[in-house]
């Protein structure tokens, strides 16, 4: 039984992603990044309590930490030197400037973490097959890959352990030479593997004829309200952008990081687009033990 925002048409959940991409990448306030930040990480545990997330997370600290150190140290504009490193100034408006890339890194690969979780590989089939067939297929083969490759070469390097063959342990030259063994059977599994693929969706006629296919996706009234609802906040959100709220200026003059006026009311918006999924989430467990205590 799907609940919460997986029983929604697969579109409203496209739209939501586009939607929230455009306005992360968009907003360029750190209160405003690090809110949505917030929201998404809370929206992946609600899924599967973090764990995608986990897995992830040393590769997103090292993205977003790289961008905070290098702009400070290649960027020298600006008016307020904090100090200086090897006779090159540190600015303040470099390492704002920083922070304000690094959560954007940071906040979009949150997002990106959910995503799968969210557009299965049948729903991302069921949007982008009928337009772009062989497109929407190198696609999803393409994001399935890295998580499979990752798997196997953790199962690989489990079996090579076993036969003494290390990559953490030993002289630099033997773990560079067990390291390129790992890869290429890693490399050799998933050619032959690819060339079975290829060999049985030719057999059963992929690309013949137009393709037919059972269609279990259906929309209803509450998926048309959902799609009217992102649009009218996405379309709010978008507004405040031009009007400058919600993008904090660096140059030339440094503004204050403090919300003020009527940026409150944008980032009331921007935190109900980015929350919309863990609105529906609450909403889904509200009715659930409403209807618990009613039994």
């Amino acid at each position: 039984m799907t609940r919460g925002i997986h029983s929604f048409h697969p579109f409203v959940s496209l739209i939501y992603y586009v939607g929230a991409t455009a306005l992360v990448m968009l907003y360029k306030h750190p209160v405003f990044l690090l809110v949505g930040a917030i929201l998404l990480i809370l929206f992946n545990f609600r899924l599967d309590k973090g764990k995608t997330l986990k897995s992830w997370m040393i590769m997103l600290t090292f993205l977003a930490l790289f961008f905070l150190i290098i702009n400070p140290l290649v960027n020298h504009r600006g008016t307020h030197i904090l100090f200086y490193l090897y006779s090159n100034p540190i600015m303040l408006e470099a390492i704002i400037q920083g922070v304000i890339s690094a959560l954007s890194i940071f906040t979009i690969m949150i997002l990106f973490t959910s995503y799968n979780l969210v557009i299965t590989a049948d729903k991302f089939l069921f949007l982008f097959s009928r337009w772009l067939p062989q497109w929407a297929l190198l696609a999803m083969l393409s994001m399935r890959f890295v998580p499979l490759l990752r798997r196997r070469l953790r199962e690989i390097e489990t079996v090579q352990k076993g036969k003494g063959l290390s990559v953490t342990e030993g002289k630099l030259r033997t773990r560079a030479k067990n390291g390129i063994l790992l890869v290429q059977i890693l490399l050799t599994w998933s050619l032959e593997e690819a060339i079975q693929t290829a060999d049985s969706m030719a057999a059963r006629g992929y690309g013949v004829k137009k393709r037919s296919k059972y269609t279990p996706y259906k929309m209803v009234l509450r998926d048309w309200l959902a799609i009217i609802y992102l649009l009218i906040v996405a379309a709010i959100a978008v507004v405040g952008w031009w009007l400058g709220d919600g993008v904090l200026s660096v140059y030339p003059v440094l503004e204050t990081m403090y919300i003020q006026g009527r940026e409150w009311f944008y980032l009331s918006i921007f935190m109900v687009f980015i929350g919309s999924p863990l609105i529906i989430e609450a909403k889904e467990v509200v009715l659930w033990h409403s209807w618990k205590r009613s039994i």
